[in-house]
């Protein structure tokens, strides 16, 4: 059997172990980042006309740097075993810094259960090769959109071409609560309207 400690390394990022509330990555933004991001949404009041959209803030809002990457060499066992601590239920393949691939739960309940499979194949056999990623300048609009229009649930982060985070839709979702508490604690998703006459 193997195990996360034999050969090939897995890269959990530091945020990784820590469960805890949604924590803006505000605190660790430069100065010229801060200019653009001058108001903690979580701190203003939703409702206010002069207050920037939710959607128009940068991803670098969200906590970006919980994800897991491994080696295109990686043994698909190991990839496996990773995936189960990862939120967002993936694995990022990351080649030299680079983003070479991603492995899901979806790619591996659709190729690998079920199915006759050598175990200690790299992963690079069973990712997926295209991967669409953003940068970090990119808004958490265009994280939504393109979630929404692909059916991701995974969205790395590149800058200069190397993978430096990950967002999650569940990173969205939190966030978007916070944002708007009165709004996505009060409402029903969509309007419930009896086709009937029910009750007594």
């Amino acid at each position: 059997m193997i195990t996360l400690e034999q050969s090939f390394p897995v890269v959990r990022c530091p945020a990784f172990s820590v469960k805890e509330r949604l924590r803006y990555n505000y605190g660790r933004m430069t100065d010229d980042e801060r200019k653009t991001e001058e108001l903690d949404l979580r701190k203003r009041d939703s409702q206010s006309k002069d207050a920037p959209r939710a959607r128009d803030q940068r991803v670098r809002v969200l906590p970006t740097d919980d994800y897991i990457a491994v080696s295109p060499f990686t043994p698909l066992a190991q990839a496996i075993e990773a995936m189960k601590s990862d939120e967002g239920g993936c694995v990022i393949i990351s080649d030299d810094g680079r983003v070479a691939g991603i492995f899901t739960e979806r790619d591996l309940l659709t190729n690998v259960v079920g199915q006759s499979v050598d175990m200690d194949s790299p992963i690079s056999k069973w990712m997926q090769p295209a991967v669409e990623t953003l940068s970090t300048h990119a808004t958490v609009g265009d994280a939504v959109k393109l979630m929404n229009d692909r059916s991701f649930r995974n969205i790395p982060l590149v800058k200069n071409g190397e993978l430096v985070g990950s967002i999650s839709v569940f990173d969205i979702i939190t966030y978007l609560a916070e944002c708007y508490p009165k709004t996505t604690m009060n409402l029903p998703p969509v309007p419930q309207v009896m086709d009937t006459v029910d009750g007594g």
